[in-house]
């Protein structure tokens, strides 16, 4: 999961990998965390995620646009929880932020031609990205 990740992310020594889901789920320590390692990136675990637990999707997504923004990060792994619940970024500088990945179901596979999630206010599809940058989407084939 961890070289997988890596080399669809292209994730090298320089990047920031903020993990915004928690350390006992597959998908933070197999996918985000292993790919970070592999590389040598920074991993950045916003107050609300790592190995104490998930917190509600609105504590993780206040949590992650704030590490977002202040440690500059370059990659995101989240699901689409957290994605929905994540605010506009408004004045928070984002340039920083060049893709990631976003946990849509079951499964460890990419899925390259999901390019929308149901994160919309009322559970409709909009498209999987954040602050402009797109996201992968991450399940079952």
């Amino acid at each position: 999961m961890g070289t997988a990740a890596q080399q669809r992310l292209s994730i090298t020594d320089v990047d920031r990998v903020l993990v915004s889901i928690t350390l006992c789920h597959a998908f933070g320590i197999g996918s985000a965390v292993a790919s970070a390692w592999l590389s040598g990136a920074a991993v950045v675990l916003p107050g609300a995620s790592g190995i104490r637990g998930c917190g509600s999707p609105s504590q993780r997504a206040e949590a992650t646009l704030a590490a977002l923004a202040s440690q500059r990060c370059s990659l995101l792994f989240a699901d689409v929880h957290t994605l929905k619940a994540l605010p506009d970024p408004g004045d928070k500088d984002l340039a920083a932020l060049r893709g990631g990945v976003c946990k849509v179901g079951s499964g460890a596979d990419f899925l390259e031609d999901v390019k929308e999630a149901k994160i919309g206010p009322s559970g409709e599809l909009k498209p999987l990205q954040y602050a402009g940058v797109p996201l992968i989407a991450l399940g079952k084939r």
